[in-house]
């Protein structure tokens, strides 16, 4: 893949994560699906056995999605990159790929990965840790997923990473299905959107921990 290429990627996968994820918070609902299924068959009202994993994605973690190395002299600042991309002022000049040839791996699922809000199938403990990379949660499916660290400075869960590989070939097991995904925006008090839910659970009808509930802001769902 040549450079010329990798801008119009970069710039079309900027204006989704601008659209999508830009200062939002996800909130990631999921369990074993055996364990769920149980639940939901015994007549329960409320899934304890659903957890709840949250993120948020800001400005600057759009270039950790990329895999490119930034030419800091020309750009300067991850946020810098991101505004280049939005503003279809990127050039080749401006960064390099990695030279593991991860990058151009990256490329390949980037534009649909920006859509995780809604095609995220799966989520769990990262276990392919190498000399290269970590991260800590991954959230995505067979096709490609993302990465999440906790922020040192802020304690909030953040992207870090993109990787093209299937999920569970790169998580613990057993299997953590995603049962739902709400969004808020970032300063926002609680998760008010529902983005996606499995067609087994009856949103009017189910709750979850009271921990959930505590951030869930129900209103007409």
């Amino acid at each position: 893949m040549d450079k010329r290429r990798a801008i119009q990627i970069m710039t079309k996968a900027a204006a989704l994560y601008q659209k999508e994820l830009e200062d939002q918070k996800l909130l990631f609902l999921y369990g074993i699906p055996v364990v769920v299924r149980k639940q939901l068959q015994a007549g329960e009202s409320r899934l304890y056995t659903v957890k709840g994993y949250e993120a948020v994605f800001h400005r600057h973690n759009f270039l950790h999605l990329t895999g490119v190395k930034v030419n800091n002299y020309e750009i300067g600042s991850a946020i810098h990159f991101y505004e280049k991309c939005l503003a279809n002022r990127l050039t080749e000049n401006d960064f390099s790929f990695a030279a593991d040839g991860s990058t151009i791996q990256k490329f390949n699922i980037l534009e649909n990965m920006m859509q995780i809000k809604r095609n995220v199938t799966m989520i769990g403990e990262f276990t392919d840790r190498g000399p290269k990379l970590y991260t800590e949660k991954v959230a995505g499916g067979v096709c490609g997923c993302i990465g999440f660290v906790k922020d040192r400075n802020t304690g909030l869960n953040v992207p870090n990473t993109l990787l093209k590989k299937d999920i569970r070939d790169v998580i613990s097991s057993p299997v953590q299905k995603v049962y739902a995904v709400f969004s808020k925006s970032y300063m926002a008090e609680k998760y008010s959107i529902l983005e996606k839910i499995d067609r087994s659970i009856d949103i009017s009808r189910y709750l979850f921990s009271e921990e959930i509930e505590r951030i869930l802001e129900r209103g007409d769902m």
